[in-house]
């Protein structure tokens, strides 16, 4: 089983002393990894990347997780190989499918289907990571290094992908609302997600215990009223009942102490030790991060 490592995905800023600030806060609070978005409309993940890797010190960047729609895979080598140089090899690198239409029209590029968005991830997957392993194709004469690779997903094609190449596996939790072009997501319940779960442990065999499994967390909610705090986040999704929604792998509701002991029990459920939280988490989660550090 491994230890618990924490991950923070990090929003835009309005310039570069406030991105300062941002990534300096997260390495303070002890969190293991910043990430960022791959969406039009915030910054672009490498060179924020970059920015935060040379005013921090220890922890791991990446982003979380880049549309492989939008990246060249021959570009996209040179993109990884340079700022994994340029973090001191503290990079990971999140590929997915994309999943907001709003952006594949905005940015010209084809929306298809959701296995031609898989072909295109596994294609993206195969030529970058064949060409981490063979820089001399690009004219990079440094010795090979790979960088951790995460993928992330929810559908059958994409934890089998995981399956065979991920060094970390990041399960979305929820599925893409029927007709959303903004990328609306509904969360699933934990029925559903152990589910995907055994999907991926089928597809791994052996090598299931040797990938790391990562859950984004999607709403978090420190109190001391967790009845109260779950039956008000159901309202806002209508498809869970409060019970299913406060134990729903995205979800964490209560004390400080009830959110440890709900990691604890996912841990040993599904195997998630690296556990991420948005931004407007960052300082609640933070206790959090404080007593399962090295657990």
């Amino acid at each position: 089983m491994n230890a618990f490592r924490f991950g923070v995905n990090l929003n835009s800023a309005t310039g570069h002393r406030e991105w300062t600030d941002k990534c300096r806060a997260a390495e303070a609070l002890g969190y293991d990894v910043l990430t960022v978005p791959d969406h039009l409309g915030v910054q672009a993940p490498f060179p924020a990347l970059v920015a935060a890797a040379s005013v921090t010190e220890r922890i791991r960047v990446a982003p979380f997780v880049l549309n492989s729609a939008f990246w060249n895979p021959v570009l996209l080598a040179r993109e990884v190989m340079t700022t994994d140089r340029l973090t001191d090899r503290r990079l990971d690198v999140g590929l997915g499918t994309g999943y907001v239409r709003a952006e594949f029209d905005k940015a010209g590029v084809e929306w298809g289907t959701a296995g031609s968005r898989v072909n295109r991830l596994e294609e993206t997957v195969v030529e970058l990571t064949r060409l981490l392993d063979n820089p001399r194709e690009l004219g990079d004469t440094q010795p090979p290094f790979r960088p951790p690779v995460v993928i992330g997903g929810n559908g059958d094609r994409v934890l089998r992908l995981a399956a065979r190449h991920a060094d970390i596996v990041a399960f979305t939790g929820a599925t893409l609302k029927p007709g959303a072009r903004r990328g609306t997501l509904e969360l699933l319940d934990a029925a559903a997600v152990a589910e995907r779960v055994g999907c991926f442990e089928r597809a791994a065999g052996e090598r299931a215990a040797r990938v790391e499994r990562n859950i984004l967390v999607q709403a978090v909610v420190v109190t001391s009223h967790r009845k109260e705090a779950a039956e008000s986040l159901s309202r806002r999704m209508p498809h869970l009942t409060a019970e299913r929604a406060a134990d729903a792998p995205t979800v964490l509701i209560g004390s400080v102490r009830e959110i440890t002991s709900q990691l604890l029990e996912r841990r040993d459920r599904f195997g998630f030790s690296y556990i991420s939280v948005h931004e407007s988490a960052m300082r609640d989660f933070a206790p959090v991060v404080e007593a399962l550090a090295g657990r």
